[in-house]
């Protein structure tokens, strides 16, 4: 095997070229471990695509809840808190299916009776894994997220 400046510059271009594939497996891996669970194993252009369907529906979540958040803004400083009553909040109840996760958004009045445990129950009855779950209380209203995977 000759070793002139040729033969170098081969090698070295193949070492770049094996690092510059290592990185991108890396990068990739990194990638896959932030998006859900899938049920089978998918080529790396099946993969991307997933990633950025999954991007697109987070972007639009986000969007809704930037629209809910400027909406409960609006009806804290609403009439009945002027006058100081308090109003009765109707329950809110939203739910989003990504794929293999379901995130259900509860927004209730303080006075609005629910138990977590049975909300929970139900989601385990349905085969729903809860990964997480948010509590908030928000002056009068009560915001609870749950993120659960099927």
């Amino acid at each position: 095997m000759p070793t002139g400046p040729r033969s170098l510059s081969k090698m070295n271009r193949n070492l770049m070229e094996r690092e510059r594939r290592s990185q991108m497996k890396s990068l990739f891996l990194k990638l896959f471990k932030l998006l859900p669970p899938h049920p089978t194993k998918m080529s790396i252009p099946e993969a991307l695509e997933h990633a950025t369907v999954y991007v697109s529906q987070l972007k639009k979540r986000m969007e809704e809840l930037k629209q809910r958040k400027v909406q409960l803004e609006a009806e804290h400083i609403s009439p009945q808190a002027m006058t100081g009553r308090a109003a009765t909040i109707s329950p809110v109840i939203n739910i989003t299916d990504l794929d293999s996760t379901v995130i259900v958004d509860l927004i209730a009045g303080t006075d609005t009776k629910f138990a977590l445990c049975d909300i929970i129950s139900i989601l385990e009855e349905e085969g729903a894994q809860v990964l997480t779950a948010t509590y908030h209380n928000a002056g009068n209203k009560v915001l609870l997220s749950i993120h659960s995977q099927a």
